[in-house]
């Protein structure tokens, strides 16, 4: 196989460690598989390799993040509403929450930035839900 980045003929197998960094946070991968060019040192993860990697690299995302899906979830219960009164009351489709606590769809910002507010406020939604 030849190098992806510089054409060299010279991939080799090799083991790593990976450390990934996100938002201040770093997590390190071992016993990472793969081929790696002998001249420029640019690899390419085995198939199992590559899955830990994008897995590792969703979770920091999210642990930095945070998970909105989890927090409109927890919002909505301490609010006791539906899904279905809590997208009529943001103007959006009968299932976009549905999509949202299940992580299908990632919430627009501003809208999970409303919601965090409404959480501290939950008379907020009330006045929302008159306009």
């Amino acid at each position: 196989m030849k190098c992806p980045s510089c054409g060299c003929a010279g991939m080799i197998d090799k083991v790593a460690e990976e450390t990934l960094s996100y938002g201040g946070k770093s997590m390190t991968l071992h016993a990472m598989h793969g081929q790696f060019c002998s001249h420029c040192s640019e690899g390419i993860w085995d198939e199992e390799s590559y899955r830990r990697y994008t897995e590792a690299q969703e979770g920091l995302v999210r642990a930095v993040k945070g998970d909105p899906g989890a927090d409109i979830r927890r919002i909505r219960k301490k609010l006791n509403i539906t899904q279905a009164k809590l997208a009529l009351a943001f103007g959006v489709g009968k299932v976009a929450f549905s999509r949202y606590e299940r992580g299908e769809t990632r919430p627009p910002a501003p809208l999970v930035k409303l919601l965090k507010l409404i959480d501290r406020h939950p008379d907020l939604l009330d006045e929302m839900q008159k306009m």
